[in-house]
């Protein structure tokens, strides 16, 4: 029973709290709109940078290695002399030339 009228009590502070609130003005019409602002000045055009260094010439590349001499071939065998002649060795030059029958 307390408690309900405690609750009681609680309930009507508050109905009356909300009751005596002055609710917020509302507001008038929109004023009328100002005008436009002039335009600004165009600003100064800035200097030019300086030029930058030029760089470091490259080193020079290491040189390459020497390659390997390849094998000699082998010498070919001599044609074969035509029908009716035959080989000669010449003991002066050793050349071979084919001499007739």
């Amino acid at each position: 029973m307390k408690k309900s009228l405690v609750m009681s009590a609680f309930l009507l502070v508050l109905f009356t709290a909300g009751c005596s609130v002055n609710p917020a003005p509302t507001p008038g019409p929109a004023g009328p709109q100002g005008q436009t602002g002039q335009t600004g000045q165009s600003g100064q055009q800035g200097e030019q940078g300086q030029s930058g260094q030029q760089g470091a010439t490259g080193q020079a590349g290491e040189a390459g290695q020497t390659g390997q001499t390849g094998d000699q071939g082998r010498q070919g065998q001599s044609a074969p002399c035509p029908a009716g002649e035959h080989r000669y060795t010449n003991p002066n030059t050793g050349t071979v030339i084919c001499v007739r029958d």
